[in-house]
């Protein structure tokens, strides 16, 4: 049991934390390990023109969990905010208040920057993340949520 934990800023030197993490959550969900890396970790994730903010959930014998987001906006309200893209805690640090908390500090990081939500995807059979979400945040109706990339996208951006 985590008895401790405090919440931070990623800093460059924990690419190889998050990256592994990162291996571990798409792991979680049936899928093979990311693309994304320690160096597009350190050179889109910290400086003036930083692409995501990265927190680090962690206690004395290291990371437990991190959550990586970056700067969202709805039209419909007028009003910034940001997007979840990775949120992950240990499978040994669950249900110790770690996620809450990480989820919090996004929350103050998102309201620090003028925001009022925040927003994410989840895959759809990941029951364990549902329940949790569900305790403090609901399903958007009539939403669906898509995905542009790859060959199709470079076909649409050559047109």
């Amino acid at each position: 049991m985590h008895e401790t934990f405090h919440i931070r800023p990623a800093v460059p030197s924990d690419a190889a934390a998050v990256v592994a993490m990162m291996g571990e959550l798409s792991a979680h969900e049936g899928k093979p390990p990311p693309e994304f890396g320690e160096a597009q970790f350190r050179r889109d994730g910290f400086g003036r023109e930083a692409a995501f903010t990265c927190l680090i959930a962690e206690a004395g014998n290291g990371p437990l969990g991190y959550a990586l987001f970056h700067p969202a906006y709805d039209c419909e309200k007028g009003m910034r905010g940001s997007y979840l893209y990775d949120f992950y805690v240990a499978a040994a640090a669950r249900r110790q208040g770690i996620g809450r908390a990480l989820l919090a500090a996004v929350c103050r990081e998102t309201a620090q920057s003028g925001g009022g939500f925040v927003w994410w995807c989840m895959e759809r059979d990941n029951d364990l993340a549902e329940r949790f979400y569900r305790r403090f945040a609901e399903l958007e109706p009539n939403t669906l949520v898509w995905h542009l990339a790859g060959r199709a996208f470079a076909q649409l951006a050559d047109t």
